[in-house]
């Protein structure tokens, strides 16, 4: 199953994946895959991890290419260049399974303590300033999800800022999608567009959206009127344990974790572990998007009619 948190900057996405994947390894020994996507890595600390060097980031220039060119297996592409963000799995790829990362590129390339294994994205290097796009970065998380079987496991995600997800694929590639939203009125702008972009995308289905930083009744009640009741799932109270670890730095403890916050974390966890099977709906939407992404003209022109990736055999089983 997979879950990513998202919202607008600061309104707390880290503090709530950080802690959601504490909760799910008190309760499950079943592999957690966990992975920092934002352009500000926090994850890591808040978990107790050290620091990811540079080389271990997964859109380091050389670690794209080796997990590009494990992920392609049997199939004929020679050119990276033709493989994608959206280039989706066929009967010749390589497959990354959650319950063995280690039979693939990703086994040396993050941090585990027992069935926890943390992964970053990567963000702006000294070279790339005024030269690059965060998107790009972005590109090899999609082309590992397109390629990822989370069957028998969790992947948590914490996710870009505000609507980025929209750019490619990403807003596609959960089950659960848990929008975090602060109880001001530039937060509630951010989920009105989130959720048009998501009617739009077809994906308003598997949203959900969390309240944050909530400190007394109107806080609550400013929410509670701002969204609809359909969506709205509770709310993470302010916590003098997350203040304690935003002031030093240090981890998060969850057994210091107001019990209010566990409790959400466990509906959350609920909700998720009732959902069905969408490995190949999932598939799916990523055939669609890979049709409209490779429809694009400085795409047809350079590479030619890349929708013959498509393997419409190809099944998750």
């Amino acid at each position: 199953m997979r879950i990513a948190f998202l919202g607008k900057g600061g309104s707390g996405k880290s503090t709530i994946t950080a802690s959601f994947a504490l909760y799910l390894a008190k309760i499950t020994k079943k592999p957690i895959m966990v992975v920092d996507a934002d352009l500000n890595i926090h994850v890591p600390k808040l978990l107790g991890f050290d620091e990811l060097p540079f080389e271990k980031h997964l859109s380091h220039p050389e670690t794209t290419k080796v997990i590009k060119k494990w992920i392609i297996g049997d199939n004929p592409i020679s050119d990276l260049g033709t493989f994608r963000k959206t280039t989706p799995p066929t009967k010749k790829s390589k497959i990354i399974k959650i319950t063995d990362l280690k039979q693939s590129p990703l086994a040396n390339l993050g941090l585990s303590r027992q069935n926890l294994s943390l992964f970053v994205v990567g963000t702006y290097q000294d070279d790339e300033i005024g030269a690059s796009c965060y998107h790009n970065n972005l590109s090899i998380f999609e082309i590992i999800l397109n390629h990822l079987d989370d069957k028998d496991g969790y992947l948590v995600a914490d996710m870009v800022a505000g609507v980025d997800s929209f750019a490619g694929t990403l807003h596609a590639q959960f089950d659960l999608l848990c929008l975090i939203v602060e109880p001001t009125r530039r937060s509630i702008e951010v989920l009105k567009n989130y959720q048009k972009l998501a009617q739009k995308a077809g994906t308003l289905n598997i949203l959900m959206v969390i309240g944050n930083k909530i400190k007394d009744f109107e806080d609550e009640k400013f929410l509670n009127k701002e969204i609809s009741p359909n969506i709205f799932s509770g709310s993470f109270l302010e916590d003098s344990h997350i203040r304690y670890v935003d002031r030093t730095g240090e981890k998060i403890d969850f057994n210091k974790l107001l019990p209010e916050n566990k409790h959400l974390l466990e509906k959350i966890f609920k909700k998720l572990d009732s959902l069905p099977d969408s490995r190949n709906i999932r598939l799916k939407k990523i055939h669609e998007l890979h049709k409209k992404y490779v429809a694009q003209p400085f795409i047809k022109d350079r590479y030619g009619d890349l929708t013959n990736q498509i393997d419409p055999d190809f099944k998750f089983d």
